[in-house]
């Protein structure tokens, strides 16, 4: 079978992916890499894998790695991922190295699947009736039974390729296949008993089948892409079709009466119990939550990335009813965590223009894409934002149990249904 290059899915004017392929050359001198406070792991293929449970120790290996411009792998983000001391979840690394492939890194988090409380919507079939009632009830009892621990490869509070750190040169066949022997390994050695491994959000195409791995059933990535063009909100606009200008312009007229205005570390601060109680508003609605956010979260953000982690408030007189918050990840602004008081959500358009908001904030800062994540997809699309199809693969420890990962996984939680819009001529 020919191979796919890992480029091939993305968009022309979206950086590629940051996996090459070289030829052939010496091998790497790998003495620069500090690991004696880590465990090792050595694998049949001349692959070692240095590895910990926990951020502090051996950080400095992960420092010594090449780093390809992206804030989520940087050490300064596990500081503030040890600062948060997420409630169910482990963070580590683990630095995979060998002789003639050099080293990269992979972000590890183990975290507890429990569908009872990490599902806001257990109910999504479309049928009524009796068997409406049946099928709840059996979700219902699936999700109350449920409890796994999982070994994730990749970050569980982002969507995206913030998993790798390092140069790799080699396919993304070969990838899978290091990935899997290694991340079983690891799950051997864990100071807890792991139920299974996922892979998350990283560049692999369909190879993690060859390993048992299960596609799980997980929205897309939706990414607006910013043409060099755009100056400004009104260029952003000339490009919309008049249909969907006309959709901007009742959204605006509609919230008018509302006052944006960034919000600094000290108000975040005062208000972080108002933010925490809005952002839970929507969480609640989401399909899955792996990981509950501790209510200090958007005020450790803004002190350790004060030019980097920007909030903006929205309010009628002094009454907060919504919040947006933004990642500036070089070329990319992410659009991050939000919430807001539903109850003015039609009548105000509240959702759709912070949805604008941040598009406008794109542009104005230079980057060249806006990054919308999973939820919402079509209201995202109406925007302009276009789906960007990112895998999670999912593979229990136990053989017998793992035919059971797709099925069980599209009966509690399947994918909604969901029309793209085409705002742009």
């Amino acid at each position: 079978m020919t191979e796919t290059p890992i480029e091939a899915k993305r968009s022309p004017s979206r950086p590629a992916s940051w996996i090459r392929r070289f030829p052939c050359r010496a091998p790497h001198d790998l003495s620069t890499i500090p690991t004696s406070s880590l465990n090792t792991i050595r694998l049949s293929t001349d692959w070692t894998i240095h590895w910990s449970v926990g951020i502090q120790k051996g950080a400095s290996s992960w420092d010594n790695l090449p780093d390809r411009d992206d804030l989520f792998v940087s050490r300064a983000y596990f500081d503030l991922l040890d600062e948060l001391d997420l409630a169910g979840v482990d963070t580590g690394f683990a630095i995979f190295r060998h002789p003639e492939h050099g080293e990269f890194g992979v972000v590890l988090q183990a975290f507890s699947f429990n569908p009872e409380e990490q599902m806001g919507k257990l109910d999504q079939n479309e049928q009524y009736g009796a068997l409406q009632a049946f099928i709840s009830n059996v979700k219902g009892i699936l999700a109350r039974v449920l409890r796994f621990r999982i070994l994730s490869l990749g970050q569980l509070l982002l969507t995206g390729e913030h998993a790798l750190r390092g140069q790799l040169d080699f396919t993304a066949e070969e990838l899978t296949t290091v990935l899997s022997e290694g991340a079983e390994a690891i799950a051997k050695e864990w100071p807890e008993r792991l139920h299974g491994i996922m892979i998350k959000d990283m560049p692999l195409a369909q190879h993690p089948r060859d390993h048992k791995f299960h596609a799980l059933p997980v929205q897309p990535n939706m990414v607006l892409d910013i043409p060099a063009e755009w100056n400004s909100f009104e260029d952003y606009l000339a490009a919309m079709s008049s249909k969907y200008r006309v959709r901007v312009r009742r959204a605006r007229k509609k919230g008018k009466e509302i006052t944006r205005r960034e919000m600094d570390l000290d108000e975040i601060s005062d208000r972080q119990s108002h933010m925490f109680s809005l952002y839970l508003d929507i969480a609640s609605q989401s399909d899955f939550n792996a990981v509950a956010l501790p209510e200090h979260y958007f005020t450790a953000w803004k002190k350790n990335f004060p030019e980097r982690f920007r909030v903006w408030g929205y309010f009628l007189g002094e009454e907060l009813i919504g919040f947006s918050t933004a990642v500036y990840n070089h070329h990319e602004l992410e659009a991050h965590f939000l919430g807001f008081d539903a109850k003015y959500n039609r009548s105000h358009q509240l959702y759709l223009n912070i949805l604008y908001d941040l598009v406008e904030e794109t542009i104005e800062a230079k980057c060249t894409e806006a990054v919308f994540s999973r939820t919402a997809l079509e209201i995202k699309s109406s925007v302009g934002a276009e789906a960007v199809e990112l895998q999670c693969w999912m593979r229990a420890r136990v053989k017998v149990a793992n035919p059971l990962i797709p099925v069980v996984a599209r009966f509690i939680a399947p994918l909604p249904e969901w029309e793209a819009r085409h705002p742009f001529k």
